[in-house]
């Protein structure tokens, strides 16, 4: 039997890059898991490809329904919840002359708001339960670079939260976060063919390990703090940036 069999997990941003890799290591290790995520198509080749122990939800993560649904089609599909991994979120980059009233909201709401939304709609059954949450972070709440200020501020908020949240649902809920460093994704790809800023390339050219993590990198820090082996471990933020905080 795998690490998380009899388990079940909520996994946002579920139908691509480091949330789908979360997933298939859940499943592989014997959960059952829930995607959510907005993007229909992609959700659904997602799930299907985890076969019968994944199923989904689509909505937007910042809508309280979205997260109302995904709690009731955990208990449905499981035995209940016992993991919820909040790793949805988008990753602008505007220089605080061209960050927009829109896309400062909408990087609060994806980034942070959402993960509110779905810790509240959890807790109660985590809470009756005992469970885990593994929030995400970034290096970038805590290092400063120009063109990351909205979505610095969301991650710093995140972090915030997770130690404030760990408080509150001590002892029966565990609530962590990865701060993950820049990321070998579709989208941070996408950014570093197209950064006119220059906010990814000042992130990576520091880095001691000299290069981008890979999706089953930062994966593997979230199982951890998921799992029974960080049964001690709350209100923590696990640094997985390739040592880019002490260079």
């Amino acid at each position: 039997m795998g690490e998380f069999a009899g388990k079940t997990a909520i996994v946002t941003g579920g139908s691509r890059g480091i949330g789908l890799t979360v997933a298939t290591l859940l499943v592989e290790r014997g959960a059952r898991v829930v995607l959510v995520g907005r993007n229909a198509s992609a959700l659904t080749k997602a799930t299907e490809g985890l076969g019968e122990a994944a199923t989904m939800i689509v909505g937007d993560i910042a809508q309280a329904d979205t997260a109302t649904r995904a709690v009731a089609k955990a208990i449905g599909h499981g035995s209940g919840l016992d993991i919820l991994a909040n790793i949805a979120g988008i990753f602008p980059t505007a220089r605080i002359e061209e960050t927009t009233d829109a896309l400062y909201a909408d990087t609060i709401a994806a980034n942070l708001s959402g993960t509110m939304i779905f810790c509240r709609a959890a807790f109660p059954i985590l809470r009756e339960r005992g469970g885990a949450i593994v929030n995400m972070s970034s290096t970038a709440a805590r290092f400063p670079t120009p063109g990351l200020s909205a979505y610095a501020a969301s991650k710093a908020g995140v972090e915030a939260f997770t130690r404030t949240l760990a408080a509150e649902g001590a002892p029966y809920i565990r609530v962590n976060a990865v701060s993950a460093g820049p990321t070998r994704t579709e989208t941070v790809d996408a950014l570093m063919a197209s950064d006119t800023t220059g906010a990814v390339h000042a992130v990576t050219s520091v880095l001691p390990l000299g290069r981008l993590a890979e999706p089953r990198e930062i994966a593997e820090a979230i199982l951890f703090l998921a799992s029974s082996r960080a049964s001690f471990i709350t209100g923590q933020i696990l640094h997985a940036n390739g040592g880019g905080l002490m260079a």
